[in-house]
C-alpha cells in the first residue's frame, strides 16, 4: 500500500524530473493546483471518467501534469474496463511528458515511449489499487462504527425497559419483575423475546 499524506498521489516520469498527479476528486485535483502554484482555474473533469491534464501557465514557469478518475463512476466498471481506463489516460500522460521536456513525440522511438508508458501505468496502476483498498477499509470502519453505536443504543433502551417497573403514574399496576427475560405463552414455556435490529441503508 502506499503511503500518502496529500489528498492526491504523485508518480514519476522515470529518468524525466517531472512529477504526476494522480487525483480522484475535484477536491484533490484543485488542491494540485494550489500546491503547483497555478492560478488559472481548471475543471478536474470536463468529459466522461477520467481525464489526463498538461496544464501551462501563460507567463510563469508552473506548469502541471495530472490524471483525475472519478471513483464513483470508475468503480461502477468491471476490473477489465477499470484497467482500460488507466491505460488510456496514461497513454495521454506519456505524451504530456514528452511535451513538458520540449521532445518532438516523432523523434522519441516506440521503445522509448513503451518503457515510459508502462512505468507510468504500473505507478497508476498501484496508486488505484491503493485509493481502492483505502476507501474499502473506510467503509468497513463506518459500517463496523454505526452497527457498535446501534447495538449501544438498542442495549439502552432494552436496560431502560428493563430497569422500569411499569408504572406510567399512580392508577396503574405493577409488572411483575419475574419475567422480564421472555413472556409466558399459554403453554407455560418461555417465548424468547426478539432481538431488536437496526439496519443502516
Amino acid at each position: 500500500m502506499i503511503e500518502n499524506t496529500l489528498p492526491y498521489y504523485e508518480v514519476d516520469a522515470g529518468h524525466f524530473s517531472v512529477k504526476i498527479k494522480v487525483c480522484f476528486s475535484d477536491n484533490a485535483f484543485q488542491q494540485a493546483i494550489r500546491d503547483s502554484k497555478i492560478t488559472t482555474r481548471h475543471n478536474a473533469l470536463d468529459l466522461g471518467i477520467a481525464e489526463s491534464h498538461y496544464i501551462i501557465q501563460d507567463g510563469t514557469l508552473h506548469s502541471m501534469l495530472a490524471i483525475v478518475f472519478n471513483y464513483d463512476e470508475m468503480k461502477k466498471l468491471d476490473a477489465l474496463e477499470r484497467m482500460g481506463i488507466i491505460y488510456h489516460e496514461v497513454s495521454h500522460t506519456t505524451t504530456h511528458v514528452f511535451q513538458y521536456i520540449g521532445e518532438d513525440e516523432s523523434k522519441i522511438g516506440d521503445e522509448s515511449r513503451s518503457y515510459l508508458g508502462e512505468h507510468i501505468f504500473k505507478q497508476v496502476f498501484a496508486v488505484y489499487a491503493t485509493e481502492d483498498e483505502t476507501r474499502e477499509s473506510a467503509r468497513k470502519r463506518n459500517r463496523t462504527a454505526s452497527g457498535e453505536k446501534n447495538k449501544a443504543i438498542v442495549g439502552a433502551l432494552l436496560q431502560m425497559a428493563f430497569d422500569s417497573d411499569g408504572s406510567a403514574g399512580s392508577d396503574s399496576v405493577s409488572e411483575s419483575k419475574s419475567i422480564p427475560s421472555g413472556t409466558k405463552n399459554t403453554k407455560r414455556d418461555t417465548k424468547p423475546k426478539t432481538n431488536a435490529r437496526i439496519r443502516r441503508t
